[in-house]
């Protein structure tokens, strides 16, 4: 069985990419469903599905990974749900290098984690998730018992209300995110174990990184948030350059809002994938 760390790596290498493309659907910014809404006044689970499939065509070469936030497909009900599950399908069938990451930030007591475990891996069949530690190490570990499934403990946001308790002084020693990333580092991982920090704060990401030096960082928050590409990159990677992942969604996906959305969306994930190539060249790391 390949290890967590192993694929994302073989994803990473094969694409030549550090990109991920958050795949956050939301009606009233799709052409297919906005047209499906005029013509027949309804949530037309198969136009969302054919986003989705029109966006992984025209990326799949160019990223490592696909990030669908859940919160986007359960407020669609059922329908979408049922839009999550082909589009993880498709994604299989037609780009099964990339690594799927569901970002869903789960998050509750040793029991309950275990079933939200059951759910993400068994069922879904997700190849990473998203995990709110708030709980303490309790909700983290029940997650950790599947060394090919990955875990991302949201430990730095992006969003500047994080800010309000992630980065309050513990002791009068270290920030809380800074105490999260230590008490991480020393759980019993199988080599699935990562951290999710924003690129709307890469000054923070060095310290992160000196502690947590062989994790994979899930790094949200460029494009529409506005965060430093370079500096994320130069900050987050490992001393190989590699074990960080970029996500942008709406700067990705919804690139035009016109018919010519999948062709935009190719073009921003394309010069996403080459800035941040061209910032490993210039540390030395590139793909070779």
């Amino acid at each position: 069985m390949t290890g967590f760390v192993d694929r994302l790596i073989a994803a990473s290498e094969a694409a030549r990419s550090l990109v991920c493309v958050g795949l956050d659907v939301n009606p009233a910014l799709m052409p297919m469903v906005r047209q499906a809404h005029h013509e027949r006044g309804l949530r037309d689970e198969r136009a969302v599905v054919e986003f989705n499939r029109a966006i992984v065509d025209a990326t799949a070469d160019l990223v490592c990974a696909y990030k669908p936030n859940i919160a986007f497909y359960e407020a669609l009900g059922l329908p979408g749900l049922r839009a999550l599950e082909a589009t993880v399908a498709y994604i299989r069938d037609v780009a099964p290098d990339c690594v799927i990451i569901v970002d869903c930030k789960r998050g509750d007591i040793g029991n309950v984690a275990a079933a939200y475990a059951t759910a993400m891996f068994d069922v879904w069949g997700f190849d990473a998730v998203t995990v709110n530690a708030w709980g303490g190490m309790e909700t983290v570990e029940p997650w950790l018992g599947r060394p090919d499934r990955g875990v991302f403990v949201w430990c730095r946001g992006s969003n500047p209300g994080s800010s309000d308790l992630q980065d309050l002084v513990v002791d009068g020693v270290e920030p809380v995110y800074m105490r999260l990333a230590r008490d991480l580092s020393a759980l019993p991982a199988q080599g699935n174990l990562g951290l999710v920090v924003g690129a709307t704060v890469p000054e923070q990401l060095p310290a992160v990184r000196e502690v947590c030096p062989e994790m994979p960082i899930l790094i949200p928050g460029v494009g529409a948030q506005g965060g430093d590409l370079e500096a994320s990159v130069r900050n987050g990677v490992d001393a190989n350059g590699r074990l960080a992942i970029i996500n942008s969604g709406r700067g990705i996906i919804y690139a035009s809002s016109g018919d010519d959305f999948a062709e935009a969306a190719r073009t921003a994930a394309g010069e996403l994938r080459d800035g941040i190539n061209g910032t490993l060249e210039g540390m030395g790391v590139g793909w070779g």
